[in-house]
């Protein structure tokens, strides 16, 4: 396990050194999206249960290329949203409404429109888009097309299909979920301490048209809550703390649970439902405030597949707050906490029982912020080896990678201004495609980040290794405040330090290129 010590002074870093960032954008071209294949993420957590399970080796810990979209007036609010990947091709969804699209391996731009109409603060678009039948759907949570659903063609996201209002009061504020030709989205309208009203909907993915809606009870809405389909059955929560079945396709009521009937102090469920491989249990978060307590839980309901009916199983308490969806995998789950209030811890947890394994508590970045982690992670496995890909939402947002264990394999922390813009709310995804394999997420800032496999020895992210790296890893091993691009690739001897060794293993290879560095952070950190 690499051991990085402070290395958050970025501002001294900014004075001696240039960032070595790659933006690129292309001329506007025509592409052709080809049909979606295995290692799409065409939707939030990557299918219509919100599996967030990538089943292949996906390591992205170096940066391949990043570009700039936009952000508010206060590098607040740039992109909040999870990217998807359909057909090699990555997309977007920015604070203002523009809808991009972006070749996943170079980073070229296929094309971009904007779909809002002028918008006022403050600015933010939290529903996720999603990919189906050769579009691209995504609804606004502001601006003056609030409370509008899109379809654009993907293979030119500038070419649209239909636009269909729901409610210009409410802001669709959940993932869109694909499924069979109908997209399903709920509404929410309110203020930061009260929900007034909200709706779920399905609407047909051809032309736009309402197959069916359901409004929320009184005082309820829809805010992240996205729906997990199983079978014949939609599952959502809502901000009053229920779980709602309904028949998807018809949209008549099954059967409706709230958390007050197993605890008397609930939450808010702003979280999408996930569940197990056999669609037999679904797993959620929900979190709430009691006085000072910031408490949050993860629960398990048992969903009986003929029936649909929902009957409780078991419940886990964590440490603060959560909006984090589960990820369940070979009897465990993987959940995130945390606000801006309190550091976040990433979970174990057995699903047998709900009792934690072990957790993982994200780094204090020198006391610049709480890192919560609000988004949910997403895993990547390769026969024995697991790796969990999670972001912090604070000053100095990361992205993290830990492995099985809860041992950190690597870190990427993008250098933007201090206090502004490295707020990473949303979570990852994750696209291979034969050798080339990239990790994708956004921030605050307004950049979209693509990081790939990376080399050992190369810190400065040029694809080389040269007498500069070597000189940055010294740097660093003297003042560990000396900012890294890429402090994993550091630690070439494989101690869990960086150190003067490190920088003169590398002095080596940039001499002799037969020289070899093997940097231990692919896995297991003991091997």
């Amino acid at each position: 396990m690499i051991k990085i010590v402070g290395d958050g002074n970025r501002n001294n870093f900014m004075a001696i050194s240039v960032t070595s960032m790659l933006c690129i954008f292309a001329l506007l071209v025509s592409v052709t999206i080809a049909p979606a294949v295995a290692s799409d993420w065409s939707q939030f957590q990557s299918d219509k249960t919100n599996t967030g399970i990538a089943n292949e080796e996906i390591l992205g810990r170096s940066l391949a290329w990043s570009a700039y979209t936009h952000t508010d007036p206060w590098n607040m609010a740039g992109i909040d949203v999870v990217p998807i990947v359909a057909g090699g091709n990555v997309y977007v969804l920015d604070v203002l409404g523009y809808i991009w699209s972006f070749n996943a391996n170079t980073g070229a731009v296929n094309g971009n429109k904007y779909y809002n109409g002028p918008a006022s603060p403050p600015y933010y678009q939290l529903s996720t888009p999603a990919y189906g039948d050769d579009k691209i759907f995504f609804g606004m949570s502001s601006g003056a097309k609030k409370g509008h659903v899109f379809a654009v063609n993907a293979n030119d996201v500038t070419a649209k299909v239909w636009e269909k209002m729901i409610n210009v009061d409410e802001q669709i504020d959940t993932p869109i979920t694909y499924d069979n030709s109908k997209i399903y989205f709920g509404t929410w309208n309110g203020t930061v301490d009260m929900t007034y009203s909200g709706t779920y909907y399905c609407l047909n993915a051809a032309d736009g048209s309402e197959v069916w809606n359901y409004p929320a009870p009184g005082n309820n809405g829809y805010y992240w809550a996205g729906a997990c389909i199983i079978d014949d059955y939609i599952i959502f929560g809502d901000c009053l703390g229920n779980i709602t079945c309904l028949n998807k396709t018809t949209g008549a009521f099954v059967d409706e649970e709230n958390l007050a009937a197993v605890v008397s102090i609930t939450g808010e469920i702003k979280t999408s439902i996930t569940c197990n491989a056999a669609g037999s249990r679904i797993y959620f978060t929900e979190g709430y405030i009691n006085g000072s307590t910031l408490g949050g839980r993860l629960w398990a309901y048992n969903v009986n597949k003929a029936t649909g009916d929902l009957t409780y199983a078991w419940r886990c308490p964590l440490n603060t707050l959560t909006t984090s969806t589960p990820v369940v995998y070979n009897g465990r789950i993987y959940v995130g906490d945390g606000s801006y209030q309190a550091n976040g811890r990433l979970y174990c947890i057995y699903e047998s029982n709900g009792t934690i394994e072990w957790h993982y508590t994200a780094l204090d970045n020198n006391g610049n912020g709480s890192p919560g982690i609000k988004a949910s992670p997403v895993i990547s496995v390769a026969g024995n080896e697991l790796y969990i890909y999670f972001t912090t939402n604070c000053e100095n947002g990361r992205l993290y990678c830990i492995n099985k264990t809860g041992g950190l394999c690597w870190y990427y922390e993008p250098m933007e201004a201090i206090g502004s813009g490295e707020y990473i709310l949303q979570g990852v995804s994750v696209y291979r495609n034969g050798s080339d394999m990239r990790v994708f997420f956004g921030n605050d800032a307004g950049n979209l980040y693509a990081l790939d496999e990376g080399m050992c020895g190369d810190v400065d992210e040029n694809g080389e290794i040269r007498a500069s790296d070597a000189q940055k890893i010294w740097n660093h091993a003297e003042n560990p405040d000396f900012y890294l691009d890429c402090p994993w690739a550091a630690d070439v001897n494989c101690n869990g330090e960086i150190n003067t060794s490190d920088a003169e293993m590398v002095w080596m290879r940039a001499v002799d290129t037969s020289y070899d560095l093997n940097c231990c952070c692919c896995g297991d950190p003991d091997t």
